[in-house]
């Protein structure tokens, strides 16, 4: 016979005049405290709930990279024979 709080708070105003079955469903209502655990463990109360942990998907963000070299200074990679050799075999395969 479960009643809601509105319910109940009504049935139990002032001049009104609740029956037995009134007051069982306020104590049927109501919550107790749990008990001490069995002798098998398993009925003790809840703990705490503790605190969320975090995800690991999104960590903080890394310091920054140096800046890369601007390739001015560097050697070339290729002397000006080897670059017409590639290029005479690019033209020969294109035909």
């Amino acid at each position: 016979m479960a009643k809601t709080k509105e319910e109940l708070k009504e049935m139990f105003s002032t001049g009104k005049k609740p029956t037995g079955d009134d007051f069982a469903a306020l104590i049927d209502g109501v919550e107790g405290p749990k008990g001490e655990p069995g002798a098998d463990g398993k009925d003790g109360a809840k703990g705490d709930k503790g605190e969320p942990g975090t995800d690991g998907k999104d960590g903080a963000q890394g310091p920054a990279g140096k800046d890369g070299a601007d390739g001015k200074d560097a050697e070339p990679q290729f002397t000006e024979e080897e670059v017409e050799a590639l290029k005479a075999l690019i033209e020969t395969d294109e035909e």
